[in-house]
């Protein structure tokens, strides 16, 4: 049998010089290679998933209201609840009735204290106001005054479980109505210091408002003096609802008619002035009710329309600002008898005579849902933490719901569009994330971060961009090569200098020099460029004997260069004097209506500039430097000269190269932050002047997130802001290698 030739096999052959010990290190290094880079796109996209995760939350629908018990509160026709409210945990409620307050168990619905003082005896309750903001409660009595009262509770953690105690304190008894008549709309605000309010509408419809002010004395304490005013005669119409704001100095009151009526009563001792009336309605108003803040109003009319007003500002306006309509709601299908404003923010609820219930929120405009309760919504109150609500129906049930829709405030409209904010004249693009109160209105617009990030990166690729290109043509194609050694080295030395050093110089040395030299710095393009183009002429006719005495052009262009900034610099005072009356500052501010803020846009444009700079130039000089030779030789030899060598032979060749360089040096400009944070004023308003500053996203988010409550709305948004970030940025980079590759396809063949 035949064997086989095992010398005719082909054997595997080792390079020479090549040990088993140095194949097996070159595998392993092969390895631990490939494993860190699939580690490190493993660790980019478990960061991109989890911004992403952050973010992704604002979008999603509020969970649906869910019951948590219902219990039937119905003591009777005479015993009928007015108004509900409960503690922040939820646990304990209060329960208005004719005859006086009840307290009870929301999870078992049993009594746990009657509160029937002297302030029910011998007569009733017949209209309640109860203030989520201070726990204040005015009582509309039968005889025609305001009781008024304040819920407290009492926690305590006996044996480590939470245990609630409601109090009621009351705090005085105001004659509203010297006739007796019974109170049957009543409202009730107090400032805390010294001046509270109360306005009700009798059974006969007359409309009255008392005024009441504590006059301090020396020893302390004070006497309260109270002044009543009857507004029936100025009202058309039979008044409705009525409304005073939360210190007590604007009192606002629907008619049948659809109008509303608007008083100032700052002054209590004198007689309430009207300072506007308006039309809210064609059909009745039967609802009024401030959102948070006691600026915006909402209207609710017979008709189910819901709708929301606040005073605007006009050109021409007075003191007094006008009502205007600014947003409108989902309607009911019939009349809205409840409307429950949040403590928490600026959401609000409305409940209709037809038992349906809607969650609304003013800022975005939005209806979150809408809930069928079976009965006539009679009395409505949010938990004081937004994350429940109380319905009282005219079936006698008490409705206890859960609640959890923690981003109201965000939608696509917020975030990216034009959005009407209280106090504006008209709707705008604003990002103001936080304020002196709870009360604010939190503006969360995305529009002006990006545009102060295209405006940084515009003024800092303005002044990078053109100085790098340049520089690497020069250094690469006509500087002597002992030049070349020594400006390479430093500009890249440039690069390792850290943002926050950058900032630091920009912020507190270059911008109070930028503000004293301003016209001489706008002067430098002009001067310095014009004192070049002179001296390249006086150069081009100097003898060559003259010439050659001379260190070389290298050194008179630094000199002339430096010559040049030195004209500008000295020829700015003489010009601000001339042409501006010796300040350039306030010229701009009266004629331009333009502010020099010190931290501005020339600034950012130095500062990050010089940052981007050693980036751009050095991919610049390595890709103009790698032109093989002999397109230079070919090119010189066919009568060109070096500089049309360079722009139409090495420049092209290297263009995809030096379009690589300027994507790097946008996505640095766009990312960088310590420079923007510390150069700029960091206000977000949109302008393309290079007199005031920007806000940029990713500066927005260095200064943003440590104060962002976690898993916020602030907090979600900044990850949102950073994904946009990201993904800009991967946009423009997967277009620049598309663009980088078709140069290269299209020189490659030179």
């Amino acid at each position: 049998m035949a064997q086989p030739n095992d010398a005719n096999e082909e054997k595997p052959r080792s390079l020479p010089g090549i040990t088993p010990a140095a194949r097996t290190m070159d595998r392993l290094g092969r390895w631990v290679i490939a494993v860190g880079g699939v580690g490190v796109i493993l660790v980019v996209l478990g960061i991109l998933a989890f911004v992403l995760r952050e973010a992704y939350p604002l979008f999603l629908s509020p969970a649906p209201a869910t019951i948590v018990t219902s219990h039937t509160v119905d003591g009777g026709q005479d015993r009928a609840p007015l108004a509900a409210g409960a503690d922040p945990y939820r646990e304990v409620a209060y329960l208005v009735r004719p005859d006086g307050i009840d307290f009870i168990r929301l999870e078992t619905g049993e009594t746990i204290l009657r509160e029937r003082g002297n302030v029910f005896q011998d007569r009733r309750v017949a209209s309640v106001h109860p203030s989520l903001m201070d726990g204040f409660l005015g009582l509309g009595t039968s005889d025609g005054r305001v009781a008024v009262a304040r819920v407290n509770y009492r926690v305590t953690y006996p044996e480590g479980r939470r245990l609630v105690r409601p109090e009621l304190e009351f705090h005085r008894d105001v004659a509203l109505d010297p006739e007796g008549e019974p109170v049957t709309r009543v409202t009730y605000r107090t400032d805390g210091a010294r001046r509270s309010t109360a306005a009700g509408i009798t059974a006969s419809g007359r409309l009255l408002v008392a005024g009441m002010t504590k006059k301090r004395s020396l020893l302390g304490g004070g006497k309260v003096e109270t002044y009543v005013y009857d507004l029936t005669a100025e009202v058309d119409g039979a008044p409705t609802t009525v409304l005073v704001d939360g210190s007590g100095r604007r009192l606002l009151a629907g008619t049948d008619r659809g109008e509303v009526f608007c008083w100032d009563v700052t002054d209590v001792q004198a007689p309430p002035s009207l300072k506007q009336r308006f039309r809210a309605s064609d059909l009745a108003i039967t609802a009024l009710a401030f959102v948070l803040g006691d600026v915006s109003v909402v209207v609710g009319d017979s008709g189910g329309h819901v709708s929301t007003w606040y005073p605007v500002r006009g050109p021409d306006s007075s003191v007094y600002a006008s009502f205007r309509k600014i947003h409108v709601f989902r309607p009911h299908r019939t009349a809205v008898s409840a409307i429950a404003p949040s403590a928490r923010d600026k959401q609000f609820l409305t409940g209709s005579a037809g038992g349906r219930l809607m969650l609304h929120h003013m800022t975005s405009a939005q209806t979150f849902f809408s809930l069928e309760v079976g009965s006539n919504v009679t009395g409505l109150t949010f938990a004081p933490k937004a994350d429940g609500f109380l319905c009282l129906g005219g079936d006698g049930r008490l409705n206890h719901y859960r609640l959890s829709n923690p981003h109201p405030e965000v939608t696509l409209k917020t975030l990216f569009g034009r959005v009407w904010y209280e106090g504006y004249t008209e709707p705008e693009f604003v990002w103001q994330s936080t304020g002196g109160t709870d009360e604010f209105e939190p503006k969360l617009s995305i529009i002006p971060l990006a545009y102060g990030t295209a405006k940084g990166t515009f003024y800092a690729m303005f002044f990078a961009l053109p100085l790098a290109v340049l520089a690497a043509i020069y250094t690469s194609e006509f500087a002597h090569a002992k030049v070349r050694n020594v400006v390479k080295p430093t500009v890249e030395l440039m690069a390792s200098l850290p943002s926050v050093i950058l900032g630091f110089l920009g912020g507190l040395w270059l911008a109070p020099l930028l503000e004293r030299e301003v016209v001489g710095v706008l002067l430098l393009l002009p001067v310095v460029a014009l004192t070049i183009i002179s001296a390249s002429w006086i150069w081009s006719r100097l003898p060559g004997r003259v010439k050659s005495r001379l260190p070389g052009p290298e050194a008179f262009y630094v000199a002339v260069s430096l010559l040049g900034i030195w004209l500008a610099l000295a020829i700015g005072p003489w010009m601000e004097g001339a042409f501006w009356d010796g300040d350039f500052q306030r010229w701009l501010a009266d004629s331009a209506d333009t502010r020099y803020d010190q931290r501005n846009c020339l600034v950012v444009g130095f500062a990050m500039g010089f940052a981007v700079i050693p980036i751009i130039y050095t991919i610049c000089e390595d890709a103009l430097t790698s032109v093989p030779s002999h397109l230079r030789a070919g090119s010189l030899a066919l009568g060109a000269t070096p500089w049309q060598t360079a722009v139409r032979v090495v420049l092209p060749t290297a263009s995809p190269g030096i379009f690589s360089a300027t994507m790097i040096g946008f996505g640095r400009a766009v990312g960088e932050t310590m420079i923007v944070l510390m150069a700029t004023g960091n206000t977000p308003i949109m302008d393309w002047s290079v007199f005031n500053g920007m806000r940029t996203m990713s500066a927005n988010i260095a200064v943003e997130i440590p104060e962002a409550p976690h898993e916020g709305t602030l907090y979600r948004v900044l990850f949102l802001t950073g994904v946009l970030l990201a993904g800009v940025t991967f946009i423009v980079n997967t277009l620049a290698e598309i663009v980088r590759q078709r140069l290269r396809e299209r020189y490659s063949s030179i």
